[in-house]
């Protein structure tokens, strides 16, 4: 790219599709909403736009990457993406005002599974098969503690499960069919 010419002119992505969990809570495998499943790393190089040492600490997902690269590209889209354009975060210096820092995934097998509100700081994951989990990252980043039941997080996990519903409403979720979810979420 160098020897080209194009470098300066040229995107780069390093992404993933899931992380494996490789013990982390007696799993070995990937498609649960623990961290080290769920998280990816998505680093860019676009020197044309975003500064060198940008960091976003929002919550994002891989279907936030299609809308936001065709943004970075200037390209319009007709597509309807489930997305979210964050180009703004890689190529603004100050916050921006509109963005809510609560990202949205799913299970991808059983219809019934999981669906899972995240942000920097906190995770809410409801499941067909098990009790709602409610997660302090910056406080338990291992994931041991749910604070579902602890008074001091009650607040902003309803905010959460109110996020999450809507989420699944406005997706027509199918696992919003599920009655331990619908329930959890109520």
């Amino acid at each position: 790219l160098t020897d080209d010419g194009i470098l300066e002119n040229t995107m780069i992505v390093f992404t993933a599709d899931h992380g494996d969990l490789r013990g982390e809570h007696h799993r070995q495998n990937k498609g649960v909403p623990w961290e080290g499943s769920a998280r990816v790393p998505f680093l860019v190089y676009y020197p044309s736009k975003i500064k060198p040492k940008t960091i976003v600490n929002q919550a994002l997902t891989s279907v936030d990457f299609c809308p936001t690269l065709f943004s970075l590209f200037d390209k319009e889209v007709s597509a309807d993406f489930h997305g979210r354009d964050f180009s703004k975060l890689l190529t603004q210096d100050a916050a921006v005002d509109d963005w809510d820092d609560v990202a949205f995934a799913r299970g991808t097998g059983d219809m019934a599974g999981w669906l899972m509100a995240v942000s920097d700081s906190h995770k809410l994951v409801v499941a067909s098969s098990d009790q709602p989990w409610f997660f302090d990252l910056k406080r338990d980043p291992d994931e041991m503690i749910n604070m579902l039941d602890n008074p001091a997080y009650h607040d902003i996990a309803r905010k959460f499960a109110i996020k999450l519903k809507k989420y699944g409403v406005e997706y027509a979720d199918p696992r919003m069919e599920s009655p331990r979810i619908k329930a959890d979420l109520d």
